[in-house]
């Protein structure tokens, strides 16, 4: 809970001295910017690989074609949602739009064994 309140609290920091120096000094405003991500990430390691702890140990205790089906629709939400932010930050709306649409799409479609083995199951049950 602290590592959470001590990058909050950086966040909130180093927006605050970005927006200062946006106006007066854009250059040391981008390299403040790129500081603060990087502070932000090497503060996220910890958590990070908590995370990856629990995900192995959870794969562990899963069906093995189910779960790697849900990290590859995880994977593709992450990274579509990371295009559509990109392109909503450079002012293309309408590429954020595809790009959302695409990831949904994508999703689907990786999702689409695992919700036909879920389908069979319940009809099979039902019968």
């Amino acid at each position: 809970m602290s590592t959470s309140f001590s990058i909050l609290g950086a966040v909130v920091v180093f927006a605050a001295a970005q927006l200062l120096l946006r106006k007066d000094a854009p250059a040391y405003a981008f390299l403040l910017s790129v500081g603060a991500a990087l502070f932000v990430l090497l503060q996220l390691g910890v958590a990070v690989q908590e995370l990856l702890r629990n995900v192995l140990a959870f794969s562990r205790r899963v069906d093995g074609p189910a779960f790697a089906c849900l990290l590859r629709c995880a994977g593709i939400l992450l990274l579509t949602d990371y295009a559509r932010t990109l392109c909503e930050e450079a002012g293309a709306d309408t590429l954020a739009w595809c790009a959302g649409f695409a990831g949904r799409c994508l999703v689907l479609a990786a999702a689409f064994p695992l919700l036909e083995e879920i389908c069979q199951k319940i009809w099979g049950l039902a019968a």
